[in-house]
């Protein structure tokens, strides 16, 4: 290897007091121990492109399965699987990364040490700081646009403030001036890519056992929560089981979220009902002051599986929290219709959390808390508006929300929702719709008749005439706009009310058969149920005298047959008591078997009667799956339409011939 081969050079470095090998391959460092040349698995798999979900699975079925040790805490970049250098290469080959890695695998030690690593010569915390400047003064925006923080491969391996291991921006977290201050955006713009923190600083002492098993359970629930948002229908995953002694309430990650967090902002329903179960406070606080339900608010989760009520019902004594910047979980769920693809969910999100604060509030409570202004001076209304999410802002304003609030801006929501109202307008000029324009130009914004007019003789008149057009044409493009932005929102909740009238009318439908079926069935269930009893009756009770009828011929014929098959000397070969005894035990042994008889005859005549469909039923089924050009075992599916229809046309057939119909 030359030395001055800097893509092929191997570095040395110590993380935790464990002396590595390290190599870089496109920016990723891949490591192996000095001591007994084990090489990091995990640094194979991020150098082979999988992302954190496949690396997971990989090592689970394949790695893990085998001779590995699994390293939790320390430094970020030495923690992994570890397995010895001869898998290693053999999960490189497999994976086809092995060239890329040669120098790693082939490398020989020798006498002297290789460099050091020049990202890690000197510890994290001996990093030169930048001197803290003031901070910056931007100029005041009309319109604050909501701040994405982006996560680098390191911040998404460790997983911070990212709660579901989704790299797209549907699933980001998203950020607000109110929600993270200059300050902390600068520590995370340095984030030196930390695994998440042991629960204290000491240096490479050793952890107690009782902090090893909370970081091992930390872990294994992290693990379990990024498996669950994929796979788990397929692996079967279970959440892990808390050690003993286990502090609920302990944070599990360094942005001070804890078990209740992750649960609730992963919409697993179990994982929370049994955190609270141990007592889990549903108050705790992340590093930005967010409860679980707020955090739960931020990610999709609970939207696609539905369990946003039965969320919100567990952890509904915290809905009128606040986080460290004077937001409510209405703010942030208002924060997140910043994205396109997420404003379904926040309004799925602000449905339920205001149908469940009308529930634990008074009217005047609800109202003032839907008003709370955060430290920007928004509420919930003005950050819809600002996303111009219009189905949120009218749900809002349905729920008596003030648009008349002043920001720190100087602005309120009204004056908010009315220069999103002008923009669209001005960007989507519709003149042809405006009634007052037939006889202007082509453009649409010349009134002057195409015929020339004479000049005025005097000032006065050709003042108005210059200035009165334009005044006149600017009036009525601006009144033909209005109306034409006003009447597509009409238009827009025209066909919201029709859709609602729509199911209405559905469940209408279905009550009104519904309540026919049992008027019929109460009508008829009385006059219907003695005789069909009595019937019943009569039909098992012929049934079971046909069965005694016939048995009793059988019976009668096979002691015929025995009777003339037994030799005339049988009878004499006994005495007299002999002769006695004998048939009074052959008489017990008979009685014995016709009470058998008779109660087998009995259970066959009961098990007839239940037995359920004859074989006419069967070939009604088969005549209904030919006509309807369906499976047999698929009629059964299709029996309560075609019961439906069937009552529909006699209720039809019904009103045609009742009296007084036309």
């Amino acid at each position: 290897m030359a030395p001055n081969d800097d893509a092929n050079r191997i570095y040395s470095a110590t993380y935790s007091n464990v002396p590595v090998f390290e190599f870089n391959v496109e920016g990723n460092h891949v490591m192996r121990r000095r001591a007994d040349d084990w090489i990091n698995a995990t640094h194979i798999l991020k150098v082979a492109d999988f992302d954190k979900p496949a690396r997971t699975r990989i090592l689970e079925r394949e790695v893990q399965k085998g001779v590995h040790e699994k390293v939790q805490g320390g430094y970020g970049k030495y923690q992994g699987t570890w397995v010895p250098l001869h898998d290693g290469r053999v999960l490189a080959e497999r994976n086809g990364v092995l060239n890329k890695l040669r120098p790693i695998f082939d490398y020989v030690p020798g006498d002297r040490s290789p460099p050091q690593a020049p990202k890690h010569t000197t510890a994290a915390s001996n990093k030169p700081k930048a001197p803290k400047a003031a901070p910056i003064r931007r100029a005041p925006k009309p319109k604050p646009v909501p701040i994405r923080r982006q996560m680098s491969e390191d911040q998404y391996e460790n997983i911070s403030a990212q709660l579901n291991d989704d790299e797209t921006p549907d699933n980001s977290t998203v950020a607000s001036e109110f929600m993270m201050d200059e300050d902390d955006m600068l520590q995370r713009s340095h984030f030196s890519g930390r695994k998440r923190k042991r629960v204290a600083d000491v240096g490479d002492q050793q952890l107690s056992i009782l902090e090893q098993q909370h970081v091992m359970y930390a872990d294994e629930l992290l693990d379990y929560f990024m498996l669950s948002s994929s796979d788990a229908p397929l692996l079967n995953i279970t959440p892990p089981v808390p050690p003993e002694n286990f502090q609920v309430n302990r944070t599990i990650d360094d942005q001070g979220h804890t078990a209740l967090h992750w649960g609730a902002a992963m919409g697993d329903i179990e994982v929370v009902k049994d955190l609270l179960r141990r007592n889990a406070n549903p108050e705790a606080r992340n590093v930005r002051g967010e409860t679980p339900l707020i955090r739960a608010v931020l990610f999709t989760n609970n939207h696609e599986k539905q369990t946003m009520p039965k969320l919100v019902h567990l952890l509904s004594g915290t809905i009128k929290l606040f986080d460290r910047y004077g937001g409510t979980i209405f703010h942030h769920a208002a924060w997140t219709t910043s994205s396109h693809a997420k404003s379904k969910c926040a309004r799925y999100y602000i449905d339920v959390l205001l149908n469940k604060l009308s529930e634990i509030c008074p009217s005047q409570e609800f109202g003032d808390f839907l008003n709370i202004q955060d430290k920007q001076g928004d509420t919930a209304l003005h950050i819809v508006a600002r996303h111009n999410s219009r189905k949120c802002i009218r749900t809002f304003q349905g729920h008596g929300v003030a648009g008349d609030i002043y920001n720190n801006a100087n602005e309120t929501a009204e004056q908010i929702i009315y220069k999103q109202r002008t923009q669209r307008s001005e960007r989507f000029p519709l003149h042809s719709s405006s009634p007052i324009q037939t006889d202007s130009q082509p453009n649409g914004l010349d009134l002057a008749p195409t015929t020339r007019i004479a000049p005025y003789q005097t000032q006065a008149a050709r003042s108005i005439s210059s200035s009165f057009g334009p005044l006149i044409s600017e009036r009525s493009t601006h009144l033909a706009q209005t109306m034409e932005s006003e009447m597509l929102e009409k238009s827009h909740d025209l066909e919201e009310a029709n859709r609602l009238l729509s199911t209405v009318e559905t469940e209408r439908h279905q009550i009104r058969h519904a309540l026919y079926d049992l008027i019929n069935r109460s009508d008829t269930e009385a006059v219907l149920a003695p005789s069909q009893s009595a019937e019943f009756a009569t039909l098992e009770a012929e049934l079971e005298s046909l069965l005694e009828q016939s048995q009793h011929a059988t019976l009668h014929a096979l002691v015929r047959a025995e009777e003339d098959r037994a030799p005339p000397s049988a009878v004499a070969a006994f005495s007299p008591d002999e002769e006695l005894k004998e048939k009074l035990a052959t008489a017990h042994a008979l009685a014995g078997q016709q009470a058998v008889r008779r109660q087998l005859t009995r259970e066959v005549v009961l098990a007839q009667a239940s037995a359920g469909m004859s074989e006419k039923g069967k070939d009604y089924t088969r005549l209904i799956a030919s006509a309807m050009g369906v499976a047999e075992e698929e009629v059964e599916g299709f029996v309560p339409d075609i019961l439906e229809e069937l009552e529909l046309r006699r209720m039809e057939d019904g009103r045609v011939g009742s009296p007084g119909c036309a």
